[in-house]
């Protein structure tokens, strides 16, 4: 039996898993991963086969990686009879298969995935790529032990990793790498929504003067940039070994896949080595990962940085510890240093006017409005990494949302916003939109109630229903079909439908007024 990967103290597990707190608010590091190292169903897997390694992940990117892996490597072992190719990588199902197009939909839709369902007559359809990666994962035995909520992190993660991988097949927007640091800061040639707090401020300098890096962006047919990010080109970790890291990115109303189709332009093109990783955990100054998605968090990485009291200086994410002395950055804290980065006033010194924010209960260089338990307060606009961007501008907690029980698209949580959600009383749940609402409405009353042919209704009681024989033309045969009671003689008075002894008819020999195949039997015997 593998040992399993112990901390090395107290600080290495508060580094991970500790509460912030935010004035009178807490709220713990990493609860996804949190959640699956105590999960009782991953330790029974574990044990079931002999593999820890599971439990000894202490990063969302490795995290990602080793459940991928895992999930794709399941399908082989458990013999599944089918093979699904999405974004390189392969995986098993009994009802599912990928065909030539590998889940691409031909009419180029990013958000479904193309598959073959051999359970309903091998026919090709498609399905929200978060919804079929579900069903994807629950059929191997890793993904019946995962919690929920790591689940629905990884779909989450899925649906944008393939929403960039075919929007990277789409000409839709050009990669551009040059120094022009002006450009990308600045809000004409941007688009809206990138919550940059640096953005028009004058500071983008230091990038051309204090440091070694370039400007990356994905612009459109017009130009506009709809994602950013700056490209440290000389980085060293702590065996002087160099990278390129590409910095947190920013993009058009904080899309997630615009970040990541940015991230993926840069490594088609051979720019970087590294990328701080998108989506959860991205505000950490270590959450950078390789170009292939292995966490990179176990490194110390600096940078030279000759930056002096009257320089600029652009808000730094990742290198913000600095030693002025040496003139080096380092993005990790027990670093010799003596200044912090992570400042939005443009210099080393503070001097600018502070502003309150309600959710970290205390000051900041600037703030902006944010929902938080559905309450609208303010934030500090550099520490955002408890929000998420949500319809029309606004940014609420994580807690404030969840996702749609039919499509799984993301929304209010009920607790919070019953008022702006669709609350069905047939489910007892709530949904996105009255579309979703009456899909499932729909789908309960497919699973639960009883159909009535006639009318193409369900009814929640079955002794409201009869049944009627309805001919069929191509058969040449009558079917039994059922019929609302209360209406059948309303049809028989319309002459809709027949009473014949016992039986009803929806349509009958008008001369003999008999059955049809009475009929046809008769008409056997003369000429017998």
């Amino acid at each position: 039996m593998n040992k399993i990967q112990s901390f090395k103290n107290a600080q290495e597990f508060q580094e991970l898993f500790g509460i912030q707190e935010h004035g009178e608010v807490k709220s713990r590091r990493n609860k996804i991963l949190l959640a699956l190292l105590k999960s009782k169903s991953v330790w029974a897997y574990c044990r079931e086969y002999e593999d820890w390694s599971l439990l000894a992940i202490k990063s969302m990117a490795e995290l990602k990686t080793k459940l991928t892996k895992m999930i794709s490597d399941a399908g082989v072992h458990q013999g599944l009879d089918y093979t699904v190719v999405l974004n390189g990588v392969t995986y098993h199902s009994n009802t599912y298969e990928s065909d030539v197009y590998k889940g691409v939909p031909e009419d180029g839709s990013i958000a479904f995935v193309r598959y073959i369902n051999h359970d309903n007559n091998d026919g090709v359809f498609k399905m929200r790529a978060g919804r079929f990666y579900s069903k994807l994962i629950d059929e191997t035995n890793i993904g019946q032990a995962l919690p929920q909520q790591v689940k629905t992190w990884l779909c989450e993660e899925f649906s944008q990793d393939w929403q960039v991988y075919i929007a990277g097949t789409l000409p839709n927007y050009t990669l551009i790498v040059d120094h022009d640091f002006a450009e990308i800061y600045s809000s004409e040639a941007c688009s809206s929504g990138f919550n940059s707090c640096m953005i028009d401020r004058g500071f983008h300098s230091f990038y051309r003067d204090s440091v070694k890096a370039k400007a990356a962006r994905l612009v459109d047919e017009d130009g506009i940039i709809l994602a950013r990010c700056i490209i440290f080109t000389e980085v060293f970790d702590e065996d002087d070994k160099v990278y390129r890291l590409a910095e947190r990115q920013y993009a058009k109303d904080q899309s997630d896949i615009l970040k990541r189709a940015l991230v993926d332009s840069l490594i088609k093109a051979g720019e970087i080595d590294g990328y701080k990783q998108v989506g959860a955990d991205c505000g950490s100054s270590r959450a950078f990962v390789d170009i292939e998605g292995n966490s990179l968090s176990h490194k110390k990485f600096r940078i030279e940085c000759n930056l002096d009291w009257e320089d600029k200086l652009s808000y730094q994410d990742s290198f913000k510890y600095y030693n002025l002395d040496w003139n080096v950055a380092y993005n990790y804290t027990d670093s010799d240093y003596s200044y912090n980065l992570d400042t939005t006033n443009g210099q080393l010194e503070d001097d600018e006017e502070m502003y309150y924010a309600e959710y970290q209960d205390r000051d900041a260089f600037a703030i902006c409005d944010v929902y938080f338990h559905g309450s609208e307060i303010t934030c500090d606009s550099d520490c955002m990494e408890d929000f998420e961007y949500f319809q029309e501008n606004y940014y609420h907690s994580e807690d404030d949302l969840t996702n749609c029980p039919e499509c799984g698209s993301r929304m209010l949580e009920p607790e919070y916003y019953r008022d702006e959600l669709f609350y069905s009383e047939l489910t007892e749940e709530y949904y996105c939109c009255q579309g979703c609402k009456e899909k499932a409405e729909l789908q309960y009353k497919k699973d639960n109630w009883h159909y009535c042919d006639f009318d193409q209704k369900y009814y929640e009681e079955d002794d409201i229903l009869t049944t009627f024989n309805a001919w069929n033309e191509d058969l040449g045969m009558y079917e039994t079909k059922t019929v609302n009671i209360e209406m059948v003689e309303v049809y028989i008075n319309c002459q809709i439908l027949f009473r014949i002894g016992d039986e009803l008819y929806d349509e009958i020999n008008e001369q003999t007024e008999l059955p049809l195949d009475v009929e046809v039997v008769e008409e056997a015997l003369i000429e017998a």
